[in-house]
C-alpha cells in the first residue's frame, strides 16, 4: 500500500513532464529546421543534392587529398554545402563549411571553407569551374585571432565525383622550407610559380586522418 510519504509531490510530477517536454520541443525545433533546411535548397540551390554526381538526400558534398609539395605531404580533408550568400560580391553559386589540413610536422589546422561557382548550375556540376578559398578558424576561437594564417586559394573543376583543384602557388606562400606556417609579415612574399595539383575525392573523415599520420616526417 503507497503511503501519503510515497507519493510524489505535485511539483515533482510537473517536473518531470516538464523535462520530456522542454526536450521534445528541441526534438521537434531541430525537425524543423532541417525540413526548412532542405526545402530552401531545393528551391534555391538544387545542384547541392547533386554534389559529385549522384543524387544523395543530404545537399553537401565531403572529401579530401594531398598536396605533394617539396616541403613534404600536406593531406587536406573539406566539407561543404550550398550557402546563401558569398564573399564580396553577389551573382556566383556559394558553398561553405569547414575542413582539416595536416603539415608534414604534424600540426593539424582546422579550416574554414567557402567556395564559389558560377550562377546559374544545371543539377551536374560534372566540368563546373569552381574556386574553394579556406583559412584557418581555430574551434572555439576563430573570431578572437588576428592571424588566420594558413590561407589557401584554390582553383578548379569539378569531374564527378572528385574535385581537381591546384593551389594557385599558395602552400608555398602559407608554409616555410621546413613546413612551418609563415608568420612573416613581408608583403613582396611571393607565390610560387609552380601550383601543386589537387584531386579530392569522396570518402570517409577515417581515411584522411590515416593520411595525416603518414605524413608526418
Amino acid at each position: 500500500m503507497t503511503t501519503l510519504s510515497q507519493r510524489p509531490f505535485p511539483t515533482q510530477v510537473r517536473n518531470k513532464r516538464g523535462l520530456g517536454g522542454c526536450l521534445l520541443q528541441v526534438i521537434a525545433i531541430f525537425a524543423i529546421g532541417g525540413v526548412l533546411f532542405l526545402a530552401i535548397t531545393a528551391a534555391f540551390a538544387p545542384w547541392g543534392f547533386f554534389l559529385g554526381g549522384k543524387f544523395h538526400i543530404f545537399p553537401y558534398w565531403q572529401g579530401w587529398g594531398t598536396f605533394h609539395a617539396r616541403t613534404g605531404d600536406y593531406p587536406l580533408f573539406v566539407s561543404f554545402h550550398p550557402a546563401p550568400g558569398g564573399k564580396g560580391t553577389h551573382g556566383g553559386s556559394w558553398v561553405e563549411g569547414n575542413g582539416f589540413l595536416c603539415t608534414p610536422r604534424g600540426e593539424r589546422f582546422y579550416m574554414h571553407v567557402g567556395g564559389k561557382m558560377r550562377r546559374p548550375l544545371r543539377l551536374s556540376t560534372d566540368g563546373e569551374a569552381i574556386n574553394v578559398w579556406m583559412y584557418n578558424w581555430p574551434p572555439g576561437r576563430g573570431g578572437f585571432i588576428a592571424d588566420h594564417r594558413p590561407e589557401l586559394n584554390l582553383e578548379g573543376h569539378w569531374q564527378n565525383p572528385n574535385l581537381v583543384l591546384n593551389d594557385g602557388g599558395s602552400i608555398a606562400r602559407s608554409f616555410g622550407p621546413d613546413g612551418s606556417v609563415y608568420r612573416g609579415g613581408d608583403p613582396n612574399h611571393p607565390y610560387s610559380k609552380d601550383p601543386i595539383m589537387i584531386t579530392l575525392t569522396p570518402g570517409p573523415q577515417a581515411e584522411f586522418e590515416a593520411a595525416c599520420k603518414a605524413a608526418k616526417k
